[in-house]
Order: C-alpha cells, then structure tokens, then sequence
C-alpha cells in the first residue's frame, strides 16, 4: 500500500498555540473558567457516570469507557480545551472542545464541543446559556472561527424542551443531523 507523504510534520508541544490565560468569570456565584485535564482529573469519572446516566441511548450496548490516556494526549497536545463551572471547589458542569484546523479546511481554526453537562440542580435559570456564551468568548479568543456540536435528540432541559432552544438563542443554525445505527449484536 502506498503511503502518503506528509505535507506538514505533526505538531509538537512547542509549536501548539498556548490557550489565553484569562481570569475567571463569576456568575451567580459560580465560578467558570479554563481548567487543565490534569487539575480535573479525579472529579470527572463520577460526573461523566452521571452525565452517561442521563444521555446514553444505549448504555447497555456501549457502557461508559472514556479513553482518558486519548484525552491526556489531546490535552498535551494543545487540542482539549475545557470550561469548566464550579459551585465554590465543587466540579458541577464542563464543556470539552476539541481545538484545530478543519481536515477538509485547513486554513480555518475550528473547536467541536466534544461533551458538555451541567448538574442537574443548576440548570434552572441562564446558567446553561452563560456556560456556552462564556465557552464561546474563550474559544474567540483562542482564534477559533467556527464551532460544531451535536446534542442528543431525546433529551430535554429542567423546562421540558430540547436544549436547541439555548443553540437557536445563540445563533447556531443546524447543519448536519448526525443518525446512529447498530449494524452488530
């Protein structure tokens, strides 16, 4: 088999872009800010429990296994970012996005927002529209053009209706609907 030649070496860490360091921001008492895989690390596996509890469609068919030594990459790499929202040092909602050039565009910087969850106990009011407003500040800064991500069609927020609404609100229109079928036992 032919092997392709390489156009452009991969990047190494001196060569990614570091993230802008920014103070966090506070609303209505919580804190939402930039933080490191490696300072979040031990909060996420019950949260990302609760977050597949919640969402999965399949759980039983494809059980919850973060690949965490792919995320620890990505985030040496300069590629995850994540906001997180916290309630005093408590962990209660992230956003994780993938940062880089799109494949089919190279010359335009793109973050697809990997997961994101908000406790439940948080999500009455502006705090889920705040999270994603100030993810979207970041990501600007960060010289991210566009931002792709998908949402699961059945779930609804604490007031009955699809979490669109907040995307609609913000200005996202859809382009893609993403359909999943299994093939296999």
């Amino acid at each position: 088999m032919k092997q392709l030649a390489r156009t452009s070496p991969r990047p190494s860490l001196r060569s990614v872009p570091a993230a802008p360091e920014e103070a966090p921001v506070v609303y209505r008492g919580l804190t939402l800010q930039r933080e490191r895989l490696a300072r979040i690390a031990r909060e996420l596996p019950p949260l990302f429990k609760q977050h597949h509890a919640e969402l999965a469609v399949d759980p039983m068919r494809a059980p919850l296994a973060p690949d965490w030594d792919k995320y620890f990459d990505l985030d040496l790499l300069g590629v995850l970012h994540i906001l997180t929202v916290r309630d005093g040092p408590v962990l209660v909602g992230y956003i994780f996005n993938l940062l880089g050039p799109h494949l089919h565009k190279k010359t335009t910087p793109v973050a697809h927002v990997d997961i994101y969850w908000l406790d439940p106990g948080y999500r009455s009011g502006w705090t889920g529209y705040k999270m994603f407003v100030e993810n979207e500040r970041f990501l600007k800064a960060a010289g991210v053009k566009k931002i792709t991500l998908a949402e699961k069609c059945h779930f609804k927020n604490a007031f009955g209706r699809q979490v669109n609404v907040i995307f609609k609100r913000m200005g996202y229109t859809p382009e893609d609907v993403v359909y999943g079928k299994w093939i296999g036992a």
